[in-house]
């Protein structure tokens, strides 16, 4: 099994570099980063089924470079011998979001604009998370509503109320060409003097939607405690990029996503219900 030393290794090997481990860096989930000397973070995962999928999101990063998006450049991607997918990635300057209060309005509609250069950057087929939100809310794909429809208690609640807001639109076509980050959060954020100077945890990069980022910041503010009104004017743009079937469909899936994914890892679904009830009232349903 790969080590983040073995990585580093093999990654130098390949590369004909010398980086070598500073320190591991906070924040990101879906897999572990590193600062290396010399400038750069290390991403990588020991799931070799992730391979294909950094392979994807290398060039959806390198369109939203193109056209302003600030997330870190992609300086190398590969795989180990092992199977262990990386990338090396440009070092952004700035701070990690943790003080979730200081998304005030003012940074919250400097995220929408951001969102925004999303717009159209993803013409062609591929992984996309508007299918994967009408096949998870209406299709039953992966079971992932049945199993989560399991936990009882206040989640079961809040998934009826999500299957109300969502059966009207059986039968919509969701947009399908908007970059979407997809796992877009305001801990995914590193600010510097109040302002963006990256976004980052961009592995599961896809095709769909950019109401699929926005209504999930929209339930990242609540639960997280951003200042008031941030999760209203997220919840607002979503609406204007979408309207309301996709955004239902979006905020349906988004959320029983992260609450299987917290159970998994952390336990408590508290906040995640908050967030969740939070964006049904401002939705009206």
């Amino acid at each position: 099994m790969d080590t983040t030393e073995s990585v580093v290794a093999e990654l130098n090997v390949a590369l004909g570099t010398d980086y070598r481990l500073v320190r591991q860096l906070t924040g990101g989930f879906q897999s572990g980063a590193f600062e290396l000397t010399g400038g750069v973070v290390l991403k990588w995962t020991d799931d070799p089924g992730w391979a294909a999928r950094v392979r994807r999101a290398a060039e959806l990063v390198r369109r939203a470079r193109a056209v302003g998006y600030p997330t870190p450049a992609w300086l190398a991607v590969g795989t180990t011998a092992a199977g262990s997918p990386y990338q090396l990635q440009e070092f952004v300057s700035g701070t990690p979001v943790r003080d979730y209060s200081v998304v005030d309005q003012a940074l919250a509609r400097e995220l929408i604009a951001v969102c925004e250069l999303q717009r159209d950057l993803v013409p062609e087929p591929g992984i996309s998370w508007s299918a994967w939100s009408r096949g998870v809310v209406l299709e039953g794909w992966d079971g992932i509503w049945e199993r989560v429809s399991k936990y009882g208690g206040e989640t079961d609640e809040l998934l009826r109320r999500y299957e109300l807001l969502c059966r009207p639109y059986r039968d919509e076509v969701l947009p399908d060409n908007d970059f979407v980050h997809g796992d877009l959060n305001l801990g995914n954020l590193i600010v510097e003097d109040g302002r963006i100077t990256g976004i980052v945890d961009i592995e599961a990069a896809g095709a769909g939607s950019r109401a699929y980022d926005l209504i999930s910041l929209a339930t990242s503010a609540a639960r997280d405690g951003a200042a008031p009104g941030v999760d209203e004017l997220f919840v607002e743009a979503a609406l204007r990029a979408a309207g309301r079937p996709t955004v239902a469909l979006c905020a349906g899936a988004a959320y029983v996503t992260i609450a299987e994914f917290v159970r998994a890892r952390v336990g408590s679904a508290e906040l995640i219900e908050y967030g969740a009830r939070r964006v049904l009232d401002l939705l009206g349903a």
